[in-house]
């Protein structure tokens, strides 16, 4: 019977041509960018669904998070990398910088790690310690699953294996001195 079953489900696959990508989520509510659904795609392939729940509505808002490319010069944060923000519906939107649009999927995927876990609108220290742990979590799983991204030279593939080697160096004690140390963080509680 199994063996039926088996030839059975492999015509249907071969008559109907179906392929890996038609059983993919649809990321729409989330975004439309192809770079963007791609790092959705790696986040769901490392088995980050805590973010892609937090992005789909399991957050503070109860609303699906968008993410998008912009230019982060508008809000002042031209040397930011990606920022959470809260719309005028108390939703929330990801916007990755602009000049991270050629960057691989798998280091935007990092950052949206990074970026979901800003949806509690704590805005603390605690908070950001959770975001970079996620970030690095994220980043470990795609260097243990191909290891050429551990020597990869891209700007966003630097940081994210200088904060890998910093919290295998020291642990989550490396990433909160890195977190004490950034002026951006300075008024975090």
């Amino acid at each position: 019977m199994k063996r039926i079953l088996l030839v059975l489900f492999t015509f249907v696959t071969l008559f109907f041509g179906v392929d890996a990508d038609s059983f993919a989520l649809d990321y729409s509510r989330i975004s439309t960018n192809p770079k963007i659904t791609a790092a959705l795609n790696v986040l769901e392939g490392i088995n980050r669904r805590d973010v892609i729940a937090i992005l789909y509505g399991r957050n503070a808002t109860k609303k699906p998070i968008r993410v998008m490319f912009r230019n982060l010069a508008v809000f002042g944060a031209a040397d930011c990398e990606a920022l959470t923000i809260k719309t005028k519906d108390n939703g929330l939107v990801i916007y990755i910088n602009a000049e991270h649009k050629g960057a691989s999927p798998e280091c935007i995927a990092c950052l949206i790690a990074h970026e979901s876990q800003h949806h509690t609108y704590t805005n603390s220290r605690a908070e950001e310690l959770r975001a970079w742990i996620s970030e690095s979590q994220a980043w470990n799983e795609i260097v243990k699953r191909n290891k050429t991204f551990a020597n990869a030279t891209e700007p966003l593939a630097k940081r994210e294996n200088y904060i890998a080697k910093l919290r295998s160096k020291n642990g989550v004690i490396g990433i909160q001195k890195l977190i004490a140390s950034n002026p951006v963080y300075a008024g975090l509680n």
